[in-house]
């Protein structure tokens, strides 16, 4: 112990004897080790951090409806999620809830507020409780009418109300209903979507008043729309759980056959579902790349680091030969240099805690293009601090040991003298220094190249409509009681009224807006079209108006679009895109064709092209336009096309709505542009960080190549020297020297292009398109890290032909 205690107190005073050395090694270490904790909090943050406020979250299981093809998870209705409640066996408590926008009024303003809508249950499924008043209680479970309380999460508290204490019993206007206050969430505490914020929670039983424009789902058992989750019972596993539902489906199938004839019921762990497990495979493997992204960048600053204590042991081969020639065993002396380079690591990873704690600040104040609040709360916790000192610890060893091995096999006798050593593990290692440079740097390169091109790729993806110059705007009349009588007058009133307006080209309705975070489906029967095995007879749809196609710019392909004939006492019609057509019509034209789907026998009177409508990487799909004249949609989406810029017209938009109604909220208003950063959102954060991370694994690359070869040529000075005194000019030393430097990196090259290769085959299935493999990145970076490599090698080299021998010689 007193030993290593004198070890450490050594450590210290090299810190503090090199101030140069020691601030280029631990501001390189540091970098690395903060941008991998970092990092590791994010995706810790997004895959494995416990839900904020909830109770051994491990017995929770999330409860979906699966069908036969793509529809794997699937919502349940509220009659469903009573049955899955009543008649579970391995359950202690069933919960469901749904994510509703809500009009919140008593401000200057109308607001759009989002909420969400839970069974009484919810809280106490979730071990959750309040730090105010009540959650809720069974009696606010057994039907509508008298149960019109809220609870109000902290921040909507905090907030819209001030934190007042007195909150409880206090009233708030929800799409123009009075609700009674009867508690306040714990703080942090989002429900199982802790991204969300919602501001308040309201019974499952107000749902007829909460959603007004859907109808009365209370008994509606083919009306899905809930996320349902529940708490295993004590002793009770998994497997139990799920083979009590498979015994429940067959029972719900006999009772219900219309209902439960190829639907089953899927069971998912909530620690393996996180957010949502539609989308867990695709954040699992970007995380894997972003963590493997920063793991090479600390790799290549461990080599850095190395380097640096690499030419540190050169200077002190004096020091080593004299303690070997004291006595002092070879373990003993990697013992010493081990220690300190785990000293430094250790500074290195307090500095670089600091600055991942910055990073993680700027990361929680990033705001998303999305309709409401995004939150992130990523933090330095534990696990993270502990990732953090694990890589602290773990860096020193790598970047220390390798030096502190070939120090301690230093000559005694040509130490004392302070003789060169001629050594050729020493170059060995050297060159092995310059080889990992490249193909390190290389490999990230390249897979921050592939990110980056297919960044732009997604940008130039056809989608289907002209999203330039346009301008959108949510409203739902029926949240403030509109019927449908009313609705249409406001809707067709406004649409006149925004036409109207300078720089308007024209006005479009549509209840869903493509490439968002929601789909719509309904199923279909076609006459004469016989589905394949395991095939779903369900489409993707839109509501939408007779000006909805001019305004998105969506090409008419064959037939018309929806016009004043198309109304409730029209025939019945339908508008499907290209791919639908040729699915079920090969080969025929698909105009006047009938398809049978909500509840009517539908004509097709027009084709539009295809498009994207919920990811910009799906395949083609199969889509459907309902006039909205005959499917009447209470909640739409006015698209405004403009002359010139949209958000220019933002806060006439805003008024015209208003001066209809003035506690008609207004949300969502945004320009089609700025609407698609939510879909190119996985790109955009992907591309911009892992380009951010390959320059700084370039700068890295270029200081560390630098110092290798700037190495390699002062061990070289006597042999140099005598070269020139021999009559060897200053081209041949120059080129001597940068042609060693380059067949180093060609080595490098060609080590990281068959990793790069290897790795394109994973980061291909994250790719829009799929496309990886690309001549401007598999061909242009190589070339540009080989002329960085060119340029670190040409400076010590140029320095090397202009030694004077004669110096050199006498300096020997």
């Amino acid at each position: 112990m007193q030993e290593l205690i004198g070890d450490i107190r050594y450590a210290v005073r090299l810190l503090m004897r090199n101030p140069l050395f020691t601030a280029a090694a631990v501001l390189t270490l540091a970098l690395g080790i903060g941008l991998n904790a970092a990092v590791f909090s994010v995706v810790h943050g997004m895959l494995f951090r416990p839900i904020p406020g909830v109770e051994n979250e491990a017995e929770l299981v999330q409860i979906y409806r699966q069908w036969p093809g793509n529809l794997r998870y699937g919502s349940n209705s509220i009659p469903h999620y009573q049955s899955v409640r009543d008649g579970s066996a391995v359950f202690t408590d069933v919960a469901a809830f749904t994510i509703i926008p809500a009009t919140v009024s008593g401000g200057d303003r109308p607001e759009m507020a989002l909420g969400m809508m839970v069974s009484a249950n919810y809280f106490r499924t979730l071990g959750a409780t309040t730090q105010l008043g009540r959650a809720f209680v069974p009696e606010e479970a057994v039907g509508p009418g008298a149960h019109s309380v809220v609870v109000l999460s902290d921040a909507a508290w905090q907030g819209r109300f001030g934190g007042d204490p007195d909150i409880l019993g206090r009233a708030v206007d929800i799409n123009g209903h009075s609700y009674t206050i009867v508690g306040v969430a714990e703080r942090g505490f989002r429900g199982t979507m802790p991204v969300l914020e919602p501001e308040f929670f309201a019974p499952l039983m107000m749902q007829a008043e909460l959603q007004p424009n859907s109808g009365n789902r209370l008994e509606a058992r083919g009306s899905n729309f809930l996320q349902s989750f529940a708490r295993l019972a004590p002793g009770a596993t998994l497997e139990q759980a799920r083979q009590n539902m498979t015994a429940l489906t067959l029972q719900l199938r006999e009772e219900f056959p219309n209902n439960y004839a190829d639907s089953e019921i899927l069971l998912v762990p909530q620690t393996e579902a996180g957010l949502s497990p539609q989308f867990r495979s695709a954040q699992v493997g970007l995380s894997t790349v972003v963590m493997v992204v920063v793991g090479i960048l600390l790799l290549i600053a461990c080599v850095n680091v190395a380097n640096l204590f690499f030419a540190r042991a050169r200077e002190r081969r004096q020091e080593m030969g004299v303690r070997l020639s004291l006595g002092a065993g070879r373990a003993r002396i990697v013992r010493q240099l081990l220690t300190e380079s785990v000293v430094f690591s250790v500074v290195a990873g307090g500095l670089g805690i600091a600055l991942a704690q910055v990073a993680i600040g700027v990361a929680n104040g990033i705001q998303l293009p999305a309709p409401f609040p995004i939150v992130f709360d990523f933090a330095l916790d534990r696990p993270v601090l502990l990732f953090a000192v694990a890589v602290s610890l773990g860096t020193g060893i790598v970047f220390g040991l390798a030096p502190a091995l070939q120090a301690s096999k230093a000559e005694t006798v040509s130490a004392l003298k302070g003789a060169a050593a001629a050594n050729r593990s020493r170059s060995y290692f050297s060159s092995g220094l310059v080889v990992a440079q490249m193909a390190l740097s290389l490999l990230l390169l390249i897979s921050s190249g592939m990110f980056l091109q297919n960044l732009r790729s997604a940008t130039q993806i056809e989608k289907g409509f002209d999203s330039d110059n346009l301008l959108m705007a949510s409203v739902d009349p029926s949240l403030l009681g509109y019927d449908r009588g009313r609705s249409e007058v406001f809707f067709e009133t406004l649409t006149e009224r925004v036409a109207s307006l300078p720089g308007v080209n024209s006005v479009g309705l549509g209840q869903a807006v493509p490439l968002g975070l929601s789909s719509q489906q309904n199923g279909l029967s076609v006459p004469g079209y016989e589905p394949r095995e395991g095939e779903l007879m369900s489409v993707d749809f839109n509501v939408v108006d007779e000006g909805y196609f001019g305004a998105m710019g969506v090409e008419l392909l064959a037939g018309r679009t929806f016009d004043e004939r198309d109304d409730a006492s029209g025939a019945p019609v339908i508008i499907v895109n290209e791919v639908m057509a040729q699915r079920f019509w090969p080969g025929e034209s698909p105009l006047g064709k009938v398809v049978s789907t909500t509840g009517a026998e539908r004509e097709v009177i027009g084709v539009v092209e295809s498009g994207k409508y919920r990811t910009l990487g799906e395949e083609p799909l199969p889509y459907m336009y309902f006039a909205h004249g005959q499917i009447f949609r209470h909640d739409m989406t006015v698209h405004v096309r403009t002359q010139g810029d949209p958000g220019a017209l933002t806060g006439a938009l805003r008024d015209e709505v208003l001066a209809l109604d003035p506690e008609m909220a207004v949300y969502s208003v945004q320009t089609m542009d700025s609407y698609l950063g939510l879909a190119l959102m996985p790109a955009r954060i992907a591309g911009v960080t892992l380009g951010a991370f390959g320059l700084l694994g370039l700068l890295l690359a270029a200081v560390g190549i630098y110092g290798v070869m700037a190495y390699s040529v002062a061990q070289r000075r006597r042999e140099i020297g005598i070269r020139v005194a021999l009559g060897a000019d200053r081209g041949s030393v120059l080129g001597m020297v940068v042609r060693q430097g380059m067949v180093l990196a060609g080595i490098g090259v060609v080590i990281g292009l068959g990793g790069a290769f290897g790795a394109s085959k994973f980061v291909t299935s994250l790719l829009y398109g799929g496309q990886a493999i690309t001549p401007a990145t598999f061909l242009g970076v190589p070339f540009a890290l080989s002329l960085v490599a060119f340029l670190a090698t040409y400076l010590p080299a140029r320095r090397a032909a202009r030694l004077d021998p004669m110096k050199v010689l006498r300096s020997d």
